[in-house]
């Protein structure tokens, strides 16, 4: 990975996006030569998120609930728990 200096990096912060985003390699931002921060560029979420609790309890409607919530836990999942 690149080091950029911050004194630097105030005269050419446009220039080093444009390299992060068109190289996908992360930029190292340096005082006095020591790395302090680091530049990486942005990646969306492969997958969407849902809620859940668990893998033994995913909330898909309000009214499944219950009914999730009164299905027995596999000793699997429970294991887990007790880590």
């Amino acid at each position: 990975m690149e080091l950029v200096n911050i004194a630097n990096l105030k005269s050419h912060l446009s220039d080093v996006i444009a390299k992060v985003n068109k190289t996908g390699k992360a930029v190292i931002i340096g005082k006095y030569g020591k790395p302090i921060a680091k530049i990486i560029p942005f990646s969306e979420d492969k997958k969407p998120r849902s809620l859940g609790f668990g893998k033994h309890l995913t909330m898909t409607e309000t009214s499944n609930l219950q009914n999730q919530v009164d299905q027995p836990t596999d000793s699997e999942t429970l294991k887990d728990f007790y880590r």
